[in-house]
C-alpha cells in the first residue's frame, strides 16, 4: 500500500477528502494533511509519502513554491495539483516544473478516483522495475567478481596510487570515502590435513549465505574474496565510529560462525585503523601476520597481537630445542607463499634460533625441513628431485646461520607454488564439470550455485571464486549468458509467446525475463522478434 498527503487550506475540502474518500480500497494510506505548503513540508520530510495532492494557491507557501522544495528532496515522490479554472495557466506552470496531474475543482469522488488509479498504476510499474533491478544486482554482483578480486589485490599490494585507487572504487561503485578504515580477513581453510580442495558443505553454504545477506545490509562494510575459501572487509568509518563498527562486525560473524562451530572452521584477524588508502598494503601485512597464528594454534578463532605475543614468550621462555613437524605440515597444506616468513618467525623459539649458531643445528634443521617438504610432495605425488633444486641435498649440507632459514624458506615456497598448481588443475576439471552441467541444467529455473556446487561436491564460494579467476566472468553472468542465447534462437525460430520462452529457458517471471531480455541486447523481447524477422 502506497502513503499519501493532503495540502489544501480550505478546511471544508481537506476534511471532505480525508473522510469521504476511500483511500484504501485505491491502495492508499492516508498518512497525514496540512492547511498550507509551510505547515507541510516539515511533516513531508518526516512521512516521506509517494504521493502529495496539494493546493496550487494557499497562504504562507504556495503549491509551487512546495512541488519544487519536493521535486529536489524527494524526487521519487508523486504530486498532484488542486487548481480552479482561473489558475489553470498557473498549474500549467506546475505540471512544467514536475508534477504528475492536477486536478479540477470542484473535485468529484469519481475523478479523483481516475488519478489516484493512474498514479498507482505509475507506481506500481516504476516498483516493479527497481525489484527487478534489485534482482538483477542481486543476482550479477557476486562477491567473487573477477574486477573486485583484482582490485582488492592491487589495494593491498601497493601497486595503484591513490587516486587510481579512488577512481577504481569508484567505477566498482565501492566508494572509498571514509576517514578511518580497518581490514578484517576472515578464513574458513579446515587445517585438518586434508590438504585438498574444500568439499561441499550444506553448513559452510548456508554460512556464507547468511553471512552476505548480512554484509549486504551494511554500507560501511566491503566484502572481497581474499583466497579461494576467505574473505577480506574493509570496515569504513571516522575518527569515533570505527573500533565500534569493525567490534559489531567482529561480533555478528563470530555469533554466526559460532553455530557452526563443530562442522566449520573459521578464523580472523583485523589490522586495526588506519588513516590513508596507502596504508592498505601494511594493514594486509599486519592481519596476515595475526592470522598466521591459526597455524600455531587451529584450535583459535579470533586471533590478535596478544597472540602473537604469546608465541613469542613461549618461543623465549622455550628451554627445549625442537620443531613440531606436525605444524610444518599442517602449514605446507594451506599456507600462501606470503605466509612463509611469518610462520618460520613464530615456529622458531628463542633457545632453537640460537642452536641454529651452530653448522651442526643448522644442517640438521635444513635437513628435518628438508624431509618433512619431501613427505609433502610426495603426498601430492609429485617427485621431490624434479621439483625441488637438483643439488638441494647438496645445499642441505652448505647451510649456516645465515642461509639456512632462507634456504629453507625458498623450499617452503617452492612447494606451496607446486600445490597450488595441482589443485589448479583439479580446480580446472572440477569447473569444467560445474561448466558442462550448466550446460545442460540452465533450464531449471532453481539452478544456483549452491546446486552446481554441491552436485560436483566442492564449497560453493570455492567454485564462485574459481569461476571469475578463470572464466572472467561471474556464475550468474555466464548461465544468465546461455539463457539469453537460448531464447534469442527460440525467438527467431518459433512462434512461442515471451512467456513460454522465459519458462523454458528458467525464468518463472515473464516479466524479469523480459526485463533482463531488454537489459542483455537493449530490446524487449517482442521488439527484437519483430527487428529481427522484419530485416
Amino acid at each position: 500500500m502506497y502513503s499519501v498527503f493532503l495540502v489544501e487550506d480550505e478546511i471544508v475540502i481537506r476534511d471532505g477528502l480525508k473522510v469521504s474518500f476511500p483511500w484504501e480500497q485505491y491502495g492508499f494510506a492516508y498518512v497525514g494533511d496540512a492547511a498550507d505548503g509551510e505547515m507541510a513540508l516539515p511533516q513531508i520530510r518526516q512521512t516521506k509519502p509517494d504521493v502529495i495532492i496539494t493546493d496550487i494557491r494557499m497562504p504562507f507557501m504556495d503549491g509551487i513554491a512546495l512541488s519544487k522544495i519536493i521535486k529536489k528532496e524527494l524526487p521519487n515522490s508523486r504530486i498532484i495539483i488542486i487548481s480552479g479554472f482561473d489558475d489553470f495557466s498557473y498549474a500549467q506552470e506546475a505540471i512544467s516544473i514536475g508534477v504528475d496531474n492536477y486536478l479540477l475543482k470542484p473535485i468529484t469522488k469519481d475523478k479523483l478516483g481516475e488519478v489516484m488509479s493512474d498514479v498507482r498504476e505509475k507506481l506500481d510499474k516504476e516498483n516493479e522495475k527497481d525489484n527487478y533491478l534489485e534482482q538483477f544486482k542481486a543476482e550479477s554482483q557476486e562477491y567473487e567478481q573477477f574486477a573486485r578480486v583484482r582490485f582488492f589485490n592491487q589495494l593491498v599490494g601497493g601497486t595503484m596510487s591513490v587516486s587510481e585507487v579512488f577512481e577504481k572504487s569508484e567505477e566498482l561503485g565501492l566508494f572509498l570515502d571514509a576517514t578511518h578504515y580497518n581490514l578484517v580477513l576472515l578464513d574458513f581453510t579446515p587445517l585438518n590435513g586434508s590438504g585438498s580442495t574444500p568439499i561441499f558443505s550444506k553448513h559452510r553454504a548456508r554460512l556464507s549465505d547468511q553471512l552476505m545477506q548480512y554484509l549486504k545490509c551494511c554500507p560501511e562494510y566491503i566484502v572481497f574474496h581474499w583466497s579461494l575459501e576467505g574473505y577480506a572487509i574493509i570496515v569504513k568509518g571516522d575518527e569515533h565510529s570505527i573500533v565500534e563498527l569493525t567490534n559489531t562486525l567482529i561480533e555478528n560473524i563470530q555469533r554466526r560462525c559460532i553455530v557452526y562451530e563443530d562442522e566449520i572452521n573459521w578464523y580472523l584477524a583485523e589490522s586495526g585503523p588506519i588513516t590513508r588508502i596507502s596504508e592498505f598494503a601494511a594493514a594486509c601485512s599486519h592481519a596476515s601476520k595475526r592470522l598466521g597464528c591459526r597455524y600455531m594454534n587451529p584450535s583459535g578463532h579470533i586471533f590478535t597481537d596478544n597472540d602473537i605475543e604469546a608465541i613469542r614468550i613461549n618461543n623465549e621462555e622455550s628451554e627445549t630445542v625442537s620443531i613440531d613437524q606436525r605444524l610444518v605440515s599442517l602449514f605446507l597444506e594451506n599456507a600462501e607463499e606470503s605466509e612463509v616468513d611469518g610462520f618460520l618467525e613464530n615456529l622458531i623459539n628463542k633457545t632453537t634460533k640460537n642452536s641454529l649458531k651452530s653448522i651442526i643445528f643448522c644442517k640438521y634443521f635444513a635437513m628435518t625441513m628438508y624431509m618433512c617438504v619431501s613427505d609433502y610432495l610426495r603426498k601430492l605425488s609429485l617427485n621431490p628431485y624434479t621439483i625441488l633444486e637438483s643439488d638441494a641435498r647438496t645445499q642441505v649440507e652448505m647451510v649456516d646461520e645465515n642461509t639456512v632459514l632462507p634456504y629453507v624458506a625458498s623450499m617452503f615456497r617452492a612447494v606451496i607454488s607446486n600445490r597450488k598448481n595441482e589443485f589448479g588443475k583439479q580446480s580446472k576439471s572440477q569447473l569444467s564439470e560445474a561448466i558442462k552441467y550448466v550446460d545442460e541444467h540452465y533450464q531449471d529455473s532453481n539452478l544456483c550455485l549452491n546446486q552446481v556446487a554441491k552436485e560436483i561436491n566442492i564449497s560453493p564460494s570455492y567454485l564462485s571464486a574459481m569461476f571469475s579467476k578463470e572464466n572472467k566472468t561471474t556464475f550468474v553472468e555466464y548461465m544468465t549468458t546461455k539463457r539469453m542465447e537460448h531464447a534469442k534462437k527460440m525467438l527467431l525460430t518459433t512462434g512461442e509467446k515471451s512467456q513460454t520462452i522465459a519458462e523454458q529457458v528458467g525464468y518463472k517471471d515473464p516479466h524479469y525475463f523480459s526485463y533482463i531480455f531488454k537489459k542483455t541486447y537493449g530490446l524487449s523481447p517482442k521488439e527484437f522478434r519483430t527487428k529481427e524477422r522484419g530485416a
